[in-house]
C-alpha cells in the first residue's frame, strides 16, 4: 500500500471541527478508514449524508480519522 503524508498548513480551530477531529481518532473508527481511494470517496458520500453533524465536523473527522499523532 502507498501512504501519502497530509500536512496540514493550518490548525484544526473550529469547535465543529475539532469534536469530528477528536472522534475521528477513537479507536472504535479505526476500522472505518479506507484502504483505497474508492473507499474514501464512499466514506465521504456516507458522511454527507449523514444530516445529525455539520459539514465543519465530518471534515475534523476525516483529518482525526487518519491522524498518526
Amino acid at each position: 500500500m502507498k501512504m501519502t503524508i497530509l500536512v496540514l498548513p493550518f490548525a484544526v480551530e473550529h469547535p465543529d471541527v475539532q469534536a469530528g477531529f477528536d472522534a475521528g481518532k477513537q479507536a472504535v473508527y479505526r476500522e472505518t478508514r479506507s484502504e483505497t481511494d474508492m473507499e474514501l470517496v464512499q466514506l465521504v458520500r456516507d458522511c454527507v449524508a449523514d444530516n445529525t453533524h455539520p459539514l465543519q465536523y465530518h471534515v475534523g473527522f476525516l483529518f482525526g480519522l487518519y491522524a498518526t499523532k
